[in-house]
């Protein structure tokens, strides 16, 4: 499943292409904790697969929306690489965010300390 998730990153040239493809192997949900980089991806079958992440960034203790917003636009337009925008929604105050890729109601939710944003998957 490693080999899969992998493949899916490499070949997607959107983040919505990307949920497509994770979509279709399988995942349902994915955390990613801000801090060190580390995903827990959760398959419809009820298993889980766990990359490690080796990244130490620092979260601002105070969560801003704007700012999480900003990293998030930033992203999307292809002004920043996927470390920088991890770099971003750190400042920003986010510990961590949720994908949740079932369901009609397909989203992203980034949560921080005193705040969390919300956003929907456009596919």
């Amino acid at each position: 499943m490693k080999e899969n998730i992998l493949a899916a990153y490499s070949t997607s040239k959107s983040y919505p292409e990307l949920v497509q493809k994770l979509m279709e192997i399988g995942i349902r949900s994915y955390t990613v904790d801000t801090a060190t980089g580390t995903i827990l991806y959760r398959m419809d079958n009820g298993e889980h697969v766990l990359h490690h992440g080796e990244a130490q960034r620092n979260i601002t203790p105070s969560f801003s929306e704007s700012g999480t917003v900003a990293a998030i636009r930033n992203n999307q337009q292809g002004k920043s690489t996927y470390p920088q925008f991890m770099d971003a929604i750190a400042e920003a105050g986010i510990y961590f965010y949720e994908a949740t890729l079932n369901g009609e109601n397909k989203r992203v939710t980034y949560i921080g300390k005193d705040g969390a944003y919300e956003e929907r998957i456009p596919i």
